[in-house]
C-alpha cells in the first residue's frame, strides 16, 4: 500500500482516477467542491485503501461515491447528499460513522452498505433516502439508529422500502 498525502489523493480524484491501494491519513473532500463550496461533480472511488479520517459533511455529490474493501477511521457524512448513490462494499470502519441528516439519493441510484464492519455507533439520525437502500451482511458492533426513533420527526425515512437483511447488531437504537 502506497502512503500518499491528502493533496495527492485529492488530485487523483479530481482527475477522475480512483484511489487504489493507497493510505491517506486524512481525506477532506471539501476542496473538490465547485465555487458554491457544496457541489461535487467528480466520482469518488477508493479500492483496497486505508483512510484514517474521512470528511464529506454538507457536500452534494452528483456522481457516484464508491468505497470497496477500504479501511476507514472516523467517517463524517453529516448532511451529505449522495444524489448519484453511494456504495460501501466490504469496508471496515474503526471509528464513529455519521450519515445523519443525509442520504437523498435519487432513483435509481442506491445507497448500499454490503458486508461492512462498523466498530462504533453508526448514526442515521434524520436521514431521508428517496432512492433504493440496500444494507446487507453488515456487522454493527456498537449499534445504529437506522431503524430507531420510530414515531419521531427525525426517524430515518425511506421513499422506497429498504432491503435490510443478514446484519448483526442492534439497528433500532433511539436517539442520535
Amino acid at each position: 500500500m502506497n502512503a500518499i498525502d491528502e493533496s495527492h489523493a485529492l488530485d487523483l480524484l479530481r482527475s477522475g482516477q480512483p484511489l487504489q491501494d493507497m493510505h491517506v491519513d486524512t481525506l477532506d473532500l471539501h476542496s473538490l467542491a465547485t465555487d458554491d463550496q457544496t457541489e461535487v461533480h467528480v466520482s469518488i472511488i477508493a479500492r483496497d485503501s486505508r483512510i484514517d479520517a474521512l470528511d464529506s459533511s454538507a457536500l452534494v455529490f452528483h456522481r457516484p461515491v464508491i468505497f470497496e474493501r477500504c479501511h476507514l477511521g472516523p467517517t463524517f457524512c453529516w448532511g451529505t447528499y449522495f444524489l448519484a448513490g453511494a456504495e460501501f462494499i466490504e469496508c471496515t470502519f474503526d471509528g464513529p460513522v455519521s450519515f445523519e441528516c443525509g442520504g437523498h439519493n435519487e432513483p435509481p441510484a442506491a445507497f448500499v452498505l454490503n458486508a461492512c464492519t462498523f466498530t462504533h455507533f453508526v448514526n442515521f439520525f434524520d436521514c431521508w433516502y428517496t432512492g433504493p437502500v440496500h444494507i446487507r451482511g453488515c456487522r454493527f458492533a456498537a449499534g445504529s439508529n437506522l431503524l430507531g426513533n420510530v414515531g419521531q420527526p427525525f426517524v430515518t425515512s425511506f421513499e422506497i422500502p429498504p432491503v435490510i437483511e443478514d446484519n448483526t447488531g442492534t439497528l433500532s437504537v433511539d436517539g442520535g
